[in-house]
């Protein structure tokens, strides 16, 4: 159903993402400075646990995603889970930002199982709402519109979080950073809950498959591979998570020990970040009005490279400078992301129109099950580099060598990682006139069926 959606199902949508961004954010921007300097653990265990888990829960994606194409309720197929299993996500974040009186391997246990818990109840809650915006309507124009309001409320909620989560820590925890960070995260994690719920009572599901089919997981598994679309949107989003989750991870210690301004210094960064993001997702939108949605992205991926790389060579006494950089690294990189979730819905289209079998559930866990791995990859290799170039936990002044490997990392790897995410998404011949012919197509068949 080609359906013109309201502004407020719009933002009750986008407040699903905001509530999850609260966790996600946290996890990419703070977590790995929390494990080194707070919780205590050596950047070696920290790439392990990265990686481990990352992968772990990545392969859960697929399996989630086969469960939610299954499922079927009053609620419809995808909002129950928000409705459900918003609290036990909430716990799990605080559990994750919260230091034990353990052992040393104690600790390591805990952080292993807690971040664990955090990742599978992260796929449980948002690869649903991921599938939830392909069905609130099959017009193209819509879903990039939709996915725009809802990464301007997700970049906003990462605001919310590189802007409160510091200040709020110390606040409540003073000198003891533990508590702090734990406290923080309470809020942070209420908050979460109320928007989820707001979510769920705001959306409607409403496109439904054309044909049914017989419902084989096997089957169903192959045809997503099949995708060829699909299999281009995967690779492009591995290595776009991957470059951004390595700047991500490396944004506190280009701070902390290129810039050496931490607290203040790294809430302002991370926030200028934001705004700039909130700015690039809004922008999303009348970019794909003046331009094929795919072009765009492609462009984006290399303006987002060459800020990137010119980062390098700023120097650390220009703080304003670093600051309005970042602003624009934020604008043109969010701007990518809702192109990748609309082009998501496209992929699943496609698909549907060659195997007669729409799999929204499946073609979100599959991408997302590419995001994981992105940002396992990108975790695990920022924190690697980290031991590489001989960084020592516990906020001790680091060498030369490291702050300079610090600043390479941040920098230059990332735009490499842009420049190839650009070269795969322009082999996609998901083209403007593509796209709007497929969408008709469906739309006819619906109304035969």
């Amino acid at each position: 159903m080609n359906v013109q959606l309201s502004f407020k199902e719009k933002v009750g949508f986008s407040l699903g993402d905001m509530a999850g961004n609260f966790v996600y954010t946290s996890v990419v921007f703070l977590l790995s400075y929390f494990y080194t300097d707070i919780f205590g653990l050596d950047a070696a265990t920290v790439t392990a646990i990265f990686l481990v888990v990352r992968i772990f829960d990545a392969v859960t994606d697929p399996l989630m995603g086969a469960i939610v194409d299954r499922n079927e309720s009053r609620w419809g197929k995808y909002r129950p889970f928000l409705l459900f299993l918003c609290v036990p996500y909430a716990i799990s974040s605080v559990l994750v930002f919260t230091v034990p009186d353990l052992s040393a391997d104690g600790k390591t246990i805990y952080a292993y199982a807690t971040y664990a818990l955090l990742m599978l109840l992260f796929t449980a809650t948002n690869i649903p709402y991921f599938s939830l915006g392909s069905v609130m309507t099959a017009d193209p124009k819509e879903r990039v519109s939709l996915n725009s309001y809802r990464f301007v409320a997700a970049t906003a909620g990462g605001l919310i979080v590189t802007t409160c989560v510091l200040p709020l820590a110390d606040l409540l925890g003073g000198d003891n950073k533990a508590e702090g960070y734990r406290q923080a995260m309470m809020v942070m994690a209420a908050l979460s809950v109320v928007l989820f719920l707001i979510c769920f009572a705001s959306t409607t599901e409403r496109v439904k498959p054309v044909v049914t089919g017989k419902k084989n997981v096997k089957q169903d598994f192959l045809q997503v591979f099949a995708n060829d679309q699909w299999r281009l949107l995967g690779l492009a989003v591995l290595i776009l998570v991957t470059s951004q989750t390595i700047k991500g991870t490396m944004a506190a210690y280009y701070i902390n020990y290129y810039v050496e301004d931490g607290g203040t210094t790294l809430a302002v960064f991370l926030s200028v970040w934001m705004v700039g993001g909130i700015i690039g997702s809004a922008l999303a939108n009348p970019l794909t009005k003046r331009m094929c949605k795919r072009n765009a992205w492609v462009m984006l991926c290399f303006i987002s490279a060459l800020l990137s790389a010119a980062t390098y060579l700023i120097g650390s006494q220009f703080i304003i400078a670093i600051l309005v950089m970042q602003f624009f690294v934020g604008l043109f990189n969010q701007m990518m992301a809702p192109l990748i979730f609309s082009t998501m819905a496209d992929v699943t289209d496609y698909g549907e129109l060659k195997n007669n079998r729409r799999l929204d559930g499946l073609i979100s866990s599959f991408t997302i099950f590419s995001l994981k791995v992105g940002l396992a990859i990108g975790g695990a290799f920022a924190t690697y580099m980290l031991t590489v170039y001989g960084y020592q936990s516990g906020g001790v002044d680091q060498s030369q060598e490291t702050v300079s490997g610090i600043l390479t990392v941040f920098t230059l790897l990332p735009a490499v990682g842009f420049i190839i995410t650009g070269i795969v998404i322009y082999r996609m011949k998901l083209t403007g006139v593509v796209v709007e012919q497929q969408a008709q197509e469906l739309v006819e068949l619906r109304a035969a069926s």
